[in-house]
């Protein structure tokens, strides 16, 4: 039971992040492999009392949301719930930061809504006074002269050239941004944020970026290979290179959420 335990409380966390969690990531990160494993995890989050079905824009059984008794355990900085027109692209980014945390044991990572719910937060991280534009994902590798501000973008879809000028600009702003990974879709979308970058000078301006493919994340997770200048290697190789995880945080990693919830009983779930 202690599998599905935390797998609860995973989904819990996600759900405080992001305003919902997607049967899909339960299956393929938070469940043992096999239908009928899959199908009993998915489960115990329905049957929870702290998970509603979600019904934005029309029912989907495969996502769950938190239900009002759930909101109020996770605390009132949960995220509310997104509209259906996101779903697809928030759940990359909650596959992004499952890995980060759990695998890699990053413990500060905010999620756009996180960090578009509390203003004074979002200056204080990003470093621009305006909050022009927020990342999909906000996170921190490494430590002391090591540490890095890391910001994540997912474009599956190609936006206008103003659009991206306009996004280059803010990250100007961003001075306690120190790199930015963009997931794309295709070559195209990523040949038009290099071209915007180039143009706004963002590559003099000390930031780190680096772009992977959304295809390779979703099937080879932190294998996916990121491209940064001329170099390529592997998400979890650009990670480690900081040398952010060490033997006592690694071990420690396997139960981190516990230190972010509360202690969760089998009764309490109900």
């Amino acid at each position: 039971m202690r599998g599905i335990a935390e797998a609860r409380d995973w989904s819990l966390l996600l759900a405080k992040k992001f305003g919902f969690i997607p049967r899909a990531v339960v299956w393929d990160l938070l469940a043992p492999k096999g239908k009928t494993a899959r199908y009993a995890y998915w489960r115990e989050c329905q049957k929870s009392p702290f998970f509603m079905p979600y019904r934005i824009g029309g029912s989907s059984p495969e996502y769950l949301i938190l239900s009002a008794k759930g909101k109020e355990f996770m605390g009132e900085d949960s995220v509310s719930e997104v509209d259906n027109l996101y779903l697809e692209h928030d759940e990359i980014v909650m596959r992004f930061c499952l890995m980060l945390i759990r695998k890699l044991a990053v413990s500060k990572a905010w999620s756009e809504g996180e960090l578009k719910k509390d203003r004074v937060m979002a200056i204080k991280n990003i470093g621009d006074g305006a909050v022009s534009k927020l990342p999909d994902l906000l996170f921190d590798i490494g430590s002391g002269a090591n540490l890095k501000r890391v910001a994540l973008e997912i474009e599956r879809t190609r936006k206008s050239r103003g659009r991206y000028q306009t996004m280059c600009r803010a990250y100007g702003r961003a001075i306690y941004v120190d790199a930015i990974l963009f997931g794309v879709k295709d070559d195209s979308i990523e040949e038009a944020i290099k071209s915007a970058i180039n143009e706004g000078g963002l590559e003099f301006a000390n930031r780190e970026v680096g772009f992977f493919y959304i295809d390779d994340l979703l099937e080879n997770n932190f294998t996916a290979k990121v491209r940064i200048g001329a170099k390529e290697i592997t998400l979890e190789g650009y990670f480690l290179e900081r040398d952010y995880v060490g033997p006592e945080t690694a071990e420690n990693s396997r139960y981190a959420v516990r230190g972010t919830l509360k202690e969760i009983s089998g009764d309490s779930w109900g």
